[in-house]
């Protein structure tokens, strides 16, 4: 393929005036490949930082704070005749719908293609290296993309994420074409038009056990430290605007949960406390583990475990009997035994146990296309063994 152009100063879209021509540009083309640049490694709240646009002649970068409304962006990710290319889809969709409202239709997805088209590796650093011989720069993986002025290598790194898309999701649709998986990508694809963002409510009083670990934090007391630790961090994270783990890290409030250091010299004599976190949160760190310390008795946070449901030798052989089918059709197609059906729904199907080709469409998490990869009649078959 030949070179894409280089990427001129008029490419960083920065009024709304640029932004309605750049979109009257992309609305003459059949495809569009987006990706998006967010800051969660950096910042409390998150939000996305940029838009990277690219079609088979052009590539531009969208900055949302200078341009704060991108609804004619919208209008052409939600437009059916052009297909939008993403790479790893999923995230990008999701923030795009929670901070726009927008909700993309007609996605090739470049990830989902790479892996049914039996790609050992589908990161797209390692997929653009493969077909184009691009080198992504990684250490411009998490960089802070908030900041403004964005220097000119972050700027050339984000165009390098769309701008090879269009022919690499040729490529991809290519081989499964020739592999006859076509029409699984699509099915797949037509699937990511549904997804929306789902987040943390504001007012989860459990979120403190997301931190790895605390469930295995035997004391409730010391959970309750946990949970009076973890709401100054966020309060602390909140006001700063800035990644929670770069006010204090998971390991140091768990260290500290266990600890209970009551004064600034048992917290300085914590195992796994940096000295730069003593020094700078101490005294708010140390009055966090009192207020723990404090929380009355029939206010101590219990571990709600779900009962663990009563033996059933039956489900367990019709899963077995799935699996063994699954992981067989597998190693004839050369493909990981979890992309031809996840564990998951090989447990709803077991579960259900239809009996016939009508009852199968009662497991939503079935694909079509997996209905046909592991065969219908021998899913049913292993069901009724």
């Amino acid at each position: 393929m030949e070179t894409p152009p280089p990427l001129g100063p008029e490419a960083l879209i920065t009024s709304p005036g640029a932004l309605a021509a750049l979109v009257d540009r992309l609305a003459a083309h059949p495809r569009l490949a987006v990706d998006t640049e967010a800051a969660s490694f950096h910042r409390y709240v998150d939000r996305v930082y940029l838009v990277q646009v690219s079609t088979d002649e052009e590539t531009a970068l969208i900055d949302p704070l200078a341009v704060t409304d991108l609804t004619p962006l919208g209008r052409c990710l939600e437009d059916p005749a052009i297909e939008i290319v993403l790479h790893d889809a999923d995230y990008d969709l999701r923030i795009l719908d929670r901070d726009y409202g927008f909700r993309a239709r007609n996605v090739f997805d470049t990830r989902i293609a790479a892996q049914l088209a039996g790609e050992p590796s589908v990161g797209l650093g390692t997929l653009l290296a493969k077909y184009f011989g691009v080198d992504l720069d990684k250490k411009l993986q998490r960089a802070d993309w908030s900041r403004r002025p964005l220097p000119p290598e972050m700027l050339i790194y984000a165009a390098e994420d769309t701008r090879y898309l269009p022919e690499l999701r040729d490529r991809l649709e290519q081989h499964l074409g020739e592999m006859g998986r076509l029409e699984w990508a699509r099915e797949e694809f037509a699937r990511l038009e549904t997804i929306r963002w789902t987040g943390p409510t504001a007012d989860d009083r459990d979120a403190y056990l997301r931190v790895r670990g605390a469930k295995a934090l035997r004391s409730p007391r010391a959970r309750a430290v946990l949970r009076s630790l973890y709401a100054w961090r966020d309060a602390t994270a909140r006001a700063l605007d800035r990644a929670p783990f770069r006010v204090v890290g998971n390991d140091t409030l768990l260290a500290l949960s266990r600890a209970m250091p009551r004064d600034d010299a048992a917290l300085k004599a914590v195992p796994g406390v940096p000295r730069s976190v003593a020094r700078r949160h101490g005294k708010a760190l140390v009055e966090a583990v009192r207020e723990g310390l404090a929380t009355p008795r029939e206010e101590l946070p219990e571990i709600r475990r779900s009962p663990r449901p009563p033996s059933d030798p039956a489900y367990d052989a019709r899963l077995e009997r799935l699996k063994r089918l699954r992981n067989r059709r597998a190693e004839e197609l050369g493909m990981d035994p979890g992309l031809v059906c996840p564990n998951g729904t090989l447990q709803a199907l077991a579960r259900v146990a239809p009996d016939g080709r009508a009852a199968l469409n009662q497991i939503s998490e079935l694909r079509l296309w997996q209905r046909r990869v592991l065969r219908e009649e021998a899913i049913l078959a292993a069901l009724q063994e």
